[in-house]
């Protein structure tokens, strides 16, 4: 009797924005945030290079625009998951002034409600109804170096998240943090990326396999 080969499940991908990245949406786009705007924003900037030269907060949107579909590549799935330390810090980071003195006490200076709508319409429309992803719990973060406490518990968050998919998730850290992206020393099990590289990283995924498809078996 002829066995058959056994079908393996599709890879499930796995994606956690850094703020920074969100708020770079956020800022090229103003208050209040909105799909249709992303949208627009998007399209206006579908043909133009990656990175983009001029404005890499495009980049960032463009990110987060090969998250919606919820696929990563072919059958393979994509979902964006978040943690409570990520809301709140993207909630306050909306809401402090533009000039607070140090980059630690700056923000976008929106009000607080255009803030909540943000975590609300972006972050959350995208985590749970379109991807289909999840919210990481931890109490606290232990280690990580070099990383500061902030990039540590986004990277705990990337780290966690869909632990308990079979097969284990290939995960990713989305940032625009110098710093963290070059970070030495850090688990193998999250790739963590500049916007850009997390764009071409899909879109290289995305063209070979059209290009399987196109070929068809041999």
């Amino acid at each position: 009797m002829a066995v058959r080969p056994t079908q393996l499940e599709p890879n499930l991908h796995t994606v956690v924005f850094d703020v920074n990245v969100l708020l770079d949406v956020a800022e090229l786009l103003g208050p209040p945030f909105t799909w249709d705007k992303f949208t627009d924003m998007a399209a206006r900037h579908s043909a133009t290079p990656t990175p983009h030269l001029a404005d890499r907060r495009v980049d960032s949107l463009r990110a987060i625009a090969l998250t919606q579909s919820g696929r990563f590549a072919g059958p393979e799935m994509l979902e964006v998951w978040t943690s409570k330390h990520i809301d709140d810090l993207l909630v306050r980071k909306a809401t402090q002034p533009r000039d607070g003195g140090t980059p630690e006490a700056s923000g976008l200076g929106w009000s607080r409600e255009d803030a909540e709508d943000l975590l609300q319409d972006l972050l959350y429309d995208l985590v749970f109804d379109m991807t289909g992803g999840g919210l990481v719990n931890f109490d606290g973060v232990e280690g990580h170096p070099p990383l500061d406490h902030e990039d540590a518990c986004v990277f705990t968050t990337a780290l966690q998240a869909a632990d308990e998919s079979l097969p284990p998730s290939i995960k990713y850290c989305v940032t625009r943090d110098y710093a963290f992206r070059r970070a030495p020393h850090l688990s193998s099990n999250v790739l963590v990326l500049y916007p850009d590289e997390f764009v071409r990283l899909v879109q290289r995924s995305r063209q070979a396999v059209a290009m399987k498809q196109l070929l068809g078996p041999r």
